[in-house]
């Protein structure tokens, strides 16, 4: 049997192109104009040409030579089952905190893939450290300028972030994001934080040479630690204690300071988990300079309550009209960070109770405290311990599900989820402050839910 290297389908646009030439799901497209594609980004250069050649395994195994003419840049309406059609590139490095290396065991493999690789840097944001790039991957990134890229950095002491990364080739980070900003190549970078190895001195240094290196490197956001309750066999590391947490928002501060007079920017970003850990108060929403790491968890909270702020007024007189008892399914970490949002809902539409039930992470441990890593056992147990008798509606933040599957972390789907707390209405909501609401009015029909 012939293994094929090709772009897997899994959606073909209707009215597209792909759907004019009877192209379907199951069936990989292996190349276009007599090359093969083995990612995402081969096929956006190549399909954006007028002149196309396609050709198709089909799923019945029938191999095609498409031939057609499009105006430049009409995309051919294909969506793929993953954006690298080759194999992933995995990590070479042994870091001290590697998450993938503290889960439990026996879950579903996809979550022990441990990916480095720079083409999921430029098409997902996904953050690389550059360690396993040949002169060749190099090259590509330059000709094809790849722009932007989200680079793990940690340290810019070379030593330093050898012992992090575990590897003898970690320490030339200066040197190869100079090279990315002579190819005029943009990176946003991050620090993952460890008290006592890469924090005080070693956090200001590492601010300061990136700094250095602006406008390429953009921005930078500095991320405590995360540890689970399963690090057998692992190198001792501990949290921030919240003193220590105060003095990392200290150091970020001055050189935002600093950098706003200098720069014009403030470049270096807390994570939300300092400010937490801290007991200090989040940064306002214009010093967020429009969120340039949000998918990084700079400033999730800030960005919620900013945008509730603007839509919940307009969405007033929908909201009056409902009548329900809402419970917001929500980490140990922010559950007071709701506090304002539901005085917002008593004050100004009673009729809708909103309160929080903040769910213990037993599946990673105390110490992951955060929304989105909750799974399922843990929130199907938090919610069965629930003693309000009150009919309710429990909100279960997308965050915590699989991106285009209803899977937790743990596995349980939110189908096992419904079937095991069958006497409680349970739903996915978003994630974004805006389409919360939304949800809120447009589901104030939900069953049993009366409408004024």
């Amino acid at each position: 049997m012939v293994n094929y290297i090709g772009a897997s389908i899994k959606e073909v646009e209707p009215g597209s192109i792909a759907a004019e030439l009877e192209l379907e799901s199951g069936d990989i497209l292996l190349g276009i104009n007599h090359r093969k594609l083995l990612d995402l980004i081969d096929y956006l250069v190549l399909s954006s040409e007028g002149k196309l050649e396609l050709k198709v395994l089909k799923k019945s195994g029938e191999i095609l030579e498409i031939d057609f003419e499009k105006d430049p840049d009409e995309s051919l309406g294909l969506v793929f089952e993953e954006a690298v059609f080759n194999k992933i590139r995995v990590c070479n490095n042994h870091c001290l905190f590697c998450f993938v290396h503290q889960l439990p065991a026996a879950q579903r493999a996809s979550l022990y893939v441990r990916d480095d690789d720079y083409r999921l840097s430029f098409l997902q944001g996904s953050y690389v450290t550059l360690t396993n790039l040949t002169e060749s991957d190099w090259q590509r990134i330059e000709r094809l300028h790849l722009s932007p890229l989200y680079i793990s950095v940690h340290a810019t002491d070379p030593d330093v972030r050898k012992r992090l990364l575990g590897t003898e080739t970690g320490g030339n980070i200066v040197k190869h994001l100079k090279r990315l900003a002579e190819a005029g190549i943009t990176v946003h970078t991050q620090a993952v934080i460890c008290p006592e190895i890469n924090d005080g001195q070693i956090l200001e240094q590492t601010i300061a040479d990136l700094a250095n290196l602006w406008p390429a490197v953009a921005s930078l956001a500095v991320v405590p630690v995360g540890l689970t309750k399963h690090r057998q066999g692992l190198c001792d590391l501990r949290i921030f204690r919240p003193q220590e947490a105060t003095a990392v928002i200290s150091i970020i501060s001055y050189f935002q300071k600093k950098f706003l007079a200098e720069l014009g920017t403030r470049f270096v970003f807390a994570a939300d988990e300092w400010y937490i850990s801290g007991g200090a108060e989040f940064p306002s929403d214009p010093e967020y300079e429009g969120y340039p790491q949000l998918d990084n968890g700079i400033g999730l909270v800030q960005w919620f309550l900013a945008e509730f702020r603007e839509n919940f007024t307009a969405l007033l007189p929908k909201l009056r009209r409902i009548s329900a008892s809402l419970v917001i399914v929500t980490g140990e970490a922010t559950n007071r960070l709701w506090q304002p949002i539901i005085e917002s809902f008593n004050k100004f539409c009673p009729e809708i109770k909103l309160r929080t039930l903040p769910v213990h992470n037993g599946f990673l441990g105390a110490a992951v405290n955060v929304t989105g890593l909750l799974c399922g056992g843990d929130i199907k147990q938090a919610i069965m311990a629930d003693k309000i008798q009150e009919e309710c509606c429990y909100l279960i933040p997308q965050i915590t599900l699989k991106q285009g599957e209803q899977i937790f972390l743990d596995g349980l789907s939110l189908a096992d989820l419904k079937e095991a707390c069958a006497s409680q209405v349970i739903e996915a909501v978003p994630t974004r402050a805006m389409d919360w609401l939304q949800w809120i009015v447009d589901k104030g029909c939900v069953a049993g839910w009366p409408v004024r």
